[in-house]
């Protein structure tokens, strides 16, 4: 009777341990609870205790596939998935062959044990939040074809023991966050079909051997920080047909850019690096005759560009930002060499006239940035995109009438003038027009308004006048109109009564010549994000307005009065209402804005509580602002007293100085003595005692005058220039002249030539730009004298001080050789050296100046130049 129970307790615990959840089942509800997030409930709805298959494989559950009665797969792909996953728990999968969560929002590590996921051969976790490091135990996979860890934060350097993946076939390690160099052993996965290491950190030079990797097809390095020479030899030999540079720091050392490239390469992108040299010897292309994408730009090459005779299958060419010059290969415009669909040449030297584009494939084609000329091509071909903006054609827009299939269009910052013409059906497409900073004058023609897809429309920086087109704001399509710093005028004629569906986001009408109100209609459009007004005469109350996704408004310089509306929404980024007349209280939610929002102008204009100083008038606690009242005076005295006693102190220090200063030595035999005008009209309404002004013939000496003048060199040359000494100059007078000066009276000597210099100004950069006229007008004061010239101080036009060094007859004998030394000195970059800005070459000997920045005794600069400025002498 025992023996039966213990039969009946024996079979009914076998029986139970075979319902039990197997391990793979525990594996996958153990991964289930670090899910914080199933938006479509693929798996938290799916993988419950309910559906357990007891088979050993839930394959009634999302995402898993079985072997058997073993998990093979689980493929958790594009779910909006959250969660901390412990991805260590899928070693106890013993059949695991897939495992794939790519495009979820799942974090945690690479875990440690991952190669004792032995069966697996394909893991994608890319796009998801993963961190940590690579771990060794990675190169265990042995079995492993595919393996994609891309956009992750996954850090630290690539291991060397990745060369055990040798089944590997496709590795993408792309947009992560590793650093250090390329592992050599990369080049034994002898396997490997495609490699992409784009967009980390990874440093110095690429490995040799790519080149020996007989299966490799795709090899993307692009976006790290690779440096060294670029293997030439590598893209000779490589079986690849796509290969990706770009975005590292390779350069080339020898004249020839390229020797030669493999048949097998149809994809070669080495944009963005420091690649220098010609593109090709002489007008042979036939190197890029197997390419069908050829990416060169932002780099330093420079020549002619090559016909690009013979390359019929070439469709993208990108050769921007580089220093190519010549003309534009004809080849690459015609209809019937090319099958380019894409042509960018922009941001290079190139130049001469582009009459004719006639292909018929190409239709995008950026031509920007170069110094082409003559007027717009008669044809266009079949171009979708035209960008021909920062040129310098010219003539006026006659030629639009032929161009057709235009969608965008950039002719802006060219020298285009004339009126817009009237076309209509050529531009049914267009939706981008950019015809900005040229000389386009008259008014504008109402057919631009019948362009049904035009989104982008700007005309800013031209001589348009005439009234606004109201359907330009109505148009159903328009999303940004700039109209700035035209010549328009009138009032703007659309009310709020209008019913119209507009898309406009961003209004610019700013620096015309609008007047009349502020339209109503400004408030049916209630997705304007950005509107600018300033710089019109409109006038009249600011309506209140529905305006609410308006993060940007400018109606400043105007003439607009009354309340600030309250019902501005908080959206509002940037407000400007300054130089109007506008009154009362400031609304709430614009006191948030600086005072320069509000004032200058608007004198009636009040912020409660506001900033002192705002103009406002807060009203308070009397007390309180008794006590306010109180200490601005006490303030104001203290600060009245400091200013006071900093004064007396540095009258202190100067007669310190003064008196320690050696006397000035007169030249004898130099004197100067006053002389009566010729022209009494000249010194009219002058006081006697005034400061006295010789001209350029006053300077000149005459025989048998008593009264002659002789004047040194330096007041020849200030003669000359134009260059006068200041009031703070000091001016010696002879003995004999019956009015001695002391030093501290000093007379002041305004020496001022009636001509124009006469001869070249040259300047070294960019960055100054004047004319000998205003140089020549300039007053100045003398600095110093030394051996080589004087040194003055001129004061231009704009309040600008430089620098004037007068040279001496004789140190300038060469004009070649004196500009050469004067590039080679204003290229000096040192913090003791102010750099040379220009320099002056005159048709005399004595007529020569060099031109540098005025560094101001006693500022932060001079001390930053260590610099030392002496006590300014007087002229003798």
């Amino acid at each position: 009777m025992k023996l039966f129970r213990l039969f009946l307790v024996t079979l009914v615990f076998v029986n139970a341990m075979g319902q039990l959840p197997s391990q793979d089942i525990l594996t996958l509800l153990e991964f289930k609870k670090g899910i914080k997030h199933d938006p479509t409930g693929y798996v938290l709805d799916s993988w419950n205790d309910e559906s357990i298959d007891f088979n050993g494989c839930p394959s009634s559950w999302n995402g898993i596939m079985c072997n058997g009665g073993n998990v093979a797969g689980v493929v958790l792909d594009d779910l909006g998935l959250s969660a901390d996953a412990d991805l260590s728990v899928f070693s106890n999968l013993t059949m695991l062959v897939k495992l794939s969560m790519a495009n979820n929002s799942i974090s945690g590590k690479i875990p440690s044990n991952i190669g004792d996921f032995k069966t697996l051969e394909y893991l994608d976790l890319s796009n998801n939040l993963f961190f940590s490091i690579l771990p060794l135990e990675i190169g265990k996979l042995s079995s492993l074809t595919n393996l994609s860890l891309s956009g992750n934060n996954i850090s630290g350097s690539l291991p060397d023991s990745i060369s055990g993946l040798t089944s590997i076939q496709s590795l993408d390690l792309s947009r992560n966050s590793f650093s250090g160099p390329l592992p050599s052993s990369l080049r034994k996965l002898s396997t490997l079909v495609s490699l992409n290491l784009s967009l980390n950190g990874f440093t110095q030079s690429i490995p040799k051997g790519f080149e020996l990797m007989t299966h490799l097809e795709v090899l993307d390095l692009h976006g790290n920080m690779l440096e060294g020479e670029l293997d030439k030899e590598f893209l000779l030999l490589t079986t690849a047909t796509h290969v990706d540079f770009s975005g590292n720091r390779l350069i080339t050392l020898e004249q020839k850019f390229l020797p030669g490239l493999s048949e097998t390469i149809r994809f070669l992108n080495l944009s963005n690096n420091s690649l220098r040299g010609s593109l090709v010897s002489g007008s042979d292309a036939q190197i890029f005759e197997s390419l069908k994408v050829l990416d060169l730009s932002y780099n330093k090459l420079f020549g002619e560009l090559p016909g690009f005779n013979f390359v019929y299958d070439l469709q993208v060419l990108k050769l921007s930002h580089n220093g190519f010059s010549g003309f534009v290969p004809n080849g690459l415009l015609k209809g019937d060499s090319l099958v380019l669909t894409e042509l960018d040449l922009s941001g290079n030297n190139l130049s001469g006239p582009i009459s004719l584009i006639t292909s018929t494939t190409l239709s995008i084609l950026n031509l920007s940035s170069n110094a082409l000329s003559g007027e717009l091509p008669l044809l266009t071909g079949s171009c979708a995109v035209l960008d021909l903006s920062r040129n310098e054609f010219g003539g006026n827009l006659t030629r639009l009438a032929t161009w057709a299939n235009i969608e965008i269009l950039d002719l802006s910052q060219n020298r285009l003038s004339g009126s817009i013409p009237e076309v209509t059906s050529q531009f049914l497409r267009l939706n981008y027009l950019n015809l900005s900073r040229n000389f386009l004058n008259s008014s504008l023609p109402k057919v631009i308004t019948q362009f049904p897809k035009l989104k982008v429309l700007d005309l800013s920086f031209n001589q348009l006048d005439g009234p606004l087109l109201t359907a330009l704001l109505t148009s159903s399509t328009m999303q940004e109109l700039h109209l700035e710093n035209n010549l328009f005028s009138g009032s703007i004629e659309f009310s709020s009564s209008s019913t119209f569906e507009t898309n406009l986001q961003v209004l610019d009408l700013s620096h015309n010549q609008l007047s009349g109100y502020f339209p109503d209609g400004f408030g049916s459009l209630t997705g304007l994000k950005v509107l600018n007004l300033a710089m019109n005469n409109l006038s009249g109350s600011l309506p209140t307005s529905n305006m609410s996704s308006l993060s940007s408004l400018d109606i400043s310089q105007n003439h607009f009065t009354g309340p600030l509306p309250n019902n501005f929404s908080n959206s509002l980024e940037s407000f400007n209402a300054s130089y109007n007349d506008l009154s009362g209280v400031v609304p709430e939610n614009l006191r948030k804005f600086p005072l320069s929002s509000f004032y200058p102008g608007n004198s009636r204009l009040e912020i409660p509580n506001g900033p002192p100083g705002s103009g406002n008038s807060p009203t308070g606690n009397p007390k309180r602002k008794s006590i306010k009242n109180i200490i601005k005076v006490v303030v104001i005295v203290v600060c009245v007293v400091a200013v006071f006693i900093l004064i007396l102190l540095a009258i202190f220090i100067h007669y310190i100085r003064i008196s320690k200063r050696p006397l000035p030595q007169h030249v004898s035999n130099k004197d100067i003595h006053r002389r009566t005008p010729s022209n009494p009209s000249r010194n009219s309404g002058r006081d006697s005692a005034g400061p006295l002004v010789v001209s350029a013939t006053d300077l000149a000496p005459r025989k048998g005058s008593s009264s002659e003048i002789i004047i040194s060199p330096d007041e020849k040359m200030a003669a000359v220039t134009g260059l006068s000494p200041s009031k703070t100059s000091h001016f010696s007078w002879s003995p004999e002249s019956g009015d001695s000066y002391a030093m501290e009276n000093l007379a002041r000597l305004d020496v001022r030539s009636p001509d124009r210099l006469a001869g070249e100004l040259h300047f070294l950069d960019d960055a100054l730009s004047l004319t000998p006229e205003e140089l020549s007008r300039a007053p100045a004061e003398v600095l110093g004298r030394s051996s080589h010239g004087t040194s003055y101080r001129a004061t231009l036009d704009n309040g600008m001080f430089l620098t004037v060094k007068w040279l001496r007859e004789g140190v300038a004998k060469q004009r070649k050789d004196f500009a050469k030394e004067a590039k080679k000195f204003a290229n000096i970059r040192h913090p003791n050296v102010v750099g040379l800005r220009g320099y002056y070459w005159g048709p005399t000997q004595h007529e020569k100046l060099i031109l540098s920045d005025y560094i101001s005794p006693g500022s932060l600069a001079s001390f930053l130049y260590g610099i030392f400025f002496p006590i300014l002498v007087p002229i003798h």
